[in-house]
């Protein structure tokens, strides 16, 4: 959903810190062209909020408490819902391969939380403009992921996956334990946020996503993700 020059930027803000939310809505206060309409900790308040507010730009942290939804199901089912509504995604999670399928998945724009306060607010201005923003040097790491020819750009439009049939050719592939892991990595988890989750061990978890991976024919994470289509659809 754009916003017209003279309007205000309507911000949405989902993060389960909450010294990071105070900060991002402090910043946001002391701009004269923006400001917040719904600040959440949880994804059940935040489509609450979507439903009772015009929204120009969504700002989403990718990992949320071990209880939520993970990132990317929650990418897909907002951009299901508010399809005009351009997704910003501030996290400190820099995994590429995890980057590049949230931008096929048709987020607009991400920024890492190691960034300071400006880029925030420029990359929130740019969604609000009805244009993409990523940073340069994710940007150039991204460049450097080789491509398939169905897949076009990176920032191109996004690529469709369908999940219900990943998990069932997932489920004939492999063990259930190693399905359940190699689907918590395909979700930008890692090893010892699967543990937690699973209440296992992270060799435990180790060996499910290496035999897992072993099976399928993948000697790397962004392999996984990069071939995630060919294996599974």
């Amino acid at each position: 959903m754009n916003c017209s020059v003279s309007e205000e930027i309507a911000v949405m803000l989902l993060d389960d810190h909450p010294m990071i939310r105070l900060s991002m809505e402090m910043v946001i206060s002391k701009q004269q062209d923006m400001h917040v309409v719904g600040n959440f900790s949880r994804s059940i308040d935040l489509w609450h909020g979507l439903q009772q507010h015009d929204v120009h730009v969504l700002v989403l942290d990718y990992i949320l408490d071990n209880d939520e939804v993970d990132g990317m199901s929650l990418i897909k089912q907002v951009i299901a819902h508010y399809p005009k509504i351009p997704i910003l995604v501030y996290t400190s999670m820099e995994n590429l391969a995890v980057i590049r399928v949230a931008f096929q998945r048709g987020i607009r724009g991400y920024l890492s939380k190691r960034e300071d306060p400006d880029c925030y607010l420029q990359a929130i201005r740019t969604l609000s403009r009805g244009q993409r923003y990523i940073q340069e040097r994710i940007y150039t790491e991204l460049a450097k992921v080789p491509l398939r020819k169905c897949d076009g750009a990176v920032l191109d439009s996004p690529l469709v996956v369908q999940d219900n049939m990943m998990r069932s050719r997932l489920d004939n592939l492999l063990s259930p334990r190693e399905a359940e892991v190699i689907r918590f990595i395909l979700a930008g988890m890692k090893n010892s946020d699967i543990a937690k989750k699973l209440k296992r061990s992270n060799k435990t978890i180790s060996g499910h996503k290496q035999s897992g991976m072993r099976k399928l024919g993948i000697h790397s994470e962004l392999e996984l993700f990069k071939y995630h289509e060919d294996l599974f659809l």
